[in-house]
């Protein structure tokens, strides 16, 4: 299925070492160059308190005390635990959440739940998956800018037609 090109080459020994061992290094490389996997992982039975912020997946499968900022996706495992905020492209649970989330996709997988906020474009829930608390749709920034709540909005009302005016208005 993968064809995997591997070499032994043997480093010639160093001058300063008392003993001639040779020391073999092994290079391997997929069939279309090097490939690297960029995954955070926070294990089962890691508890981590504090802020992660990286541009890779990011998997929970521990607990975190904290807030998760990538530029990729988050997802929370069975075992997963958070309390903080998660900023993502995309996120999907199926562990615990407590806090905010703010991606353009939320999924809340079955064994899933979120007691917090998720502020998404879209957002689906898997059958037996848990969400309580606010969700706010968000659009394309471009498309709507938020609006700043100190600047004044003008209300227009209609008219009011005065009893001496004559109107148009036929009667019934």
């Amino acid at each position: 299925m993968f064809k995997v090109k591997k070499t032994m080459d043997v480093l010639p020994p160093l001058k300063n070492k008392k003993s001639e061992e040779r020391v073999p290094t092994t290079e391997l490389q997929g069939a279309k160059g090097e490939r690297s996997i960029k995954e955070t992982l926070i294990a089962k039975g890691t508890v981590l308190t504090g802020e992660i912020s990286n541009e890779s997946d990011v998997l929970v499968e521990g607990s975190v005390v904290g807030d998760i900022h990538s530029s990729r996706s988050i997802r929370i495992g069975q075992e997963g635990n958070v309390q903080g905020t998660l900023t993502a492209e995309k996120i999907t649970i199926n562990g615990y959440l407590k806090g905010r989330c703010q991606a353009v996709s939320v999924k809340i997988l079955s064994q899933g739940r979120l007691d917090g906020d998720i502020h998404a474009s879209e957002l689906s829930i898997e059958c037996g998956g848990i969400f309580n608390g606010n969700s706010q749709h968000i659009t394309d920034k471009s498309a709507n800018p938020r609006i700043n709540s100190d600047k004044e909005i003008a209300v227009i009302a209609p008219a009011v037609v005065s009893e001496t005016e004559p109107s148009n208005i036929e009667s019934l």
